[in-house]
């Protein structure tokens, strides 16, 4: 159907396939759909949090094959990932750097060094008064902060009104009016972070109970990574689910890893007392996201006995009853 200074007219003209053939093809098409065989999703632990002396964070990916002693490559029997540099100029790549290593060697030894860490946690109390005691010691200066951030605030807010009045009367283009307010803007993006941040610490101080709270957050740590460690999944929906728990652990605790050339990783574990405590100050309760069979399980801070739920079958037990095995006959 073609159209010219108004008027329509058809062209006729002969089809290369009848309709028979296309959807013939179709349906053989359909058929025949492959995937990309390297397609297969892994769960990286430590994704985000690993890097090498290069300074780089590192990068993970499947891999399908490898070298055997010859140089030669060829297809690995099963997929496997891999964690690997990012730093493609070999000329920046340190002596050092071991380039790549296998994620499964990797997790499980970051998994194992914070169980370490979790099992014996004087580290982790002791960092948490280091950080407690520095808020104190800078709680005297906290109101001389806040009057100050207020004011800058408050005179910031008046010299943008003034740049618009200006703008307005023509001492000044929209284009200089436009890049200054840009300016404006980013100082007081910085002045409210800074002053969000003092009120965290304003909360923190206030919290005169912050170490039973966080001895009690460590004792749920501790029977969470006790039922990590005698859980067997039967599936892959409940290995998933393990890995879950794991990864909100690393999150919690690992600052950053760093691999050397041997592939022996240094764990920098830094506590973020403040998330932990700052959930209690506004709700009065302790949260501990204990995910399984697809549940998030919350805990209430009661008199009543501690009551904890199977990462598997989901069903609560008393703390003081969890060594017995009587939740899960999988156990």
């Amino acid at each position: 159907m073609q159209s010219r200074k108004g008027e329509r007219f058809e062209i006729p003209v002969e089809p290369i396939i009848d309709m028979v053939t296309y959807e013939s093809f179709v349906q053989m098409r359909a058929r025949k759909r492959t995937h990309p065989a390297n397609h297969v999703e892994f769960d990286y632990l430590i994704g985000g949090v690993l890097y090498c002396p290069c300074g780089l964070k590192w990068g993970a990916r499947t891999q399908r094959t490898r070298k055997n002693k010859d140089g030669v490559v060829r297809e690995r029997k099963t997929i496997v990932g891999i964690y690997y540099c990012t730093q493609n100029h070999l000329d920046l790549v340190s002596l050092d750097c071991p380039r790549h290593s296998g994620a499964k060697k990797a997790d499980a030894q970051v998994w194992e060094k914070v169980c370490e860490v979790i099992d014996n946690p004087e580290y982790l109390i002791a960092q948490a008064h280091q950080l407690v005691e520095d808020l104190r010691a800078g709680a005297e200066n906290i109101h001389e902060e806040r009057a100050r951030i207020e004011k800058e605030m408050e005179a910031l807010a008046n010299e943008r009104q003034a740049l618009i009045t200006w703008a307005r009367q023509g001492k000044i283009t929209a284009t200089d009016m436009e890049n200054q307010l840009s300016a404006m803007t980013l100082q007081e993006v910085s002045l409210k972070h800074e002053l969000s941040s003092l009120g965290q610490r304003i909360n923190i101080n206030s919290l005169n109970d912050w170490e039973e709270k966080f001895m009690e957050y460590l004792a749920d740590l501790q029977v969470g990574v006790e039922e990590l460690k005698n859980v067997t999944p039967q599936n892959d929906e409940e290995r998933h689910n393990v890995f879950l728990l794991k990864k909100q652990i690393i999150d919690t605790l690992v600052h950053r890893a760093t691999i050397d050339r041997n592939r022996e990783i240094m764990v920098e574990i830094r506590l973020n007392l403040l998330a932990i405590l700052d959930q209690d100050a506004k709700s009065t309760m302790l949260d501990l996201a204990y995910i399984g069979k697809g549940e998030t399980y919350t805990r209430i801070r009661s008199n009543l006995s501690h009551r904890h739920r199977c990462a598997f079958c989901g069903r609560p037990f008393r703390r003081a009853c969890r060594s017995r095995r009587r939740c899960c006959p999988r156990r």
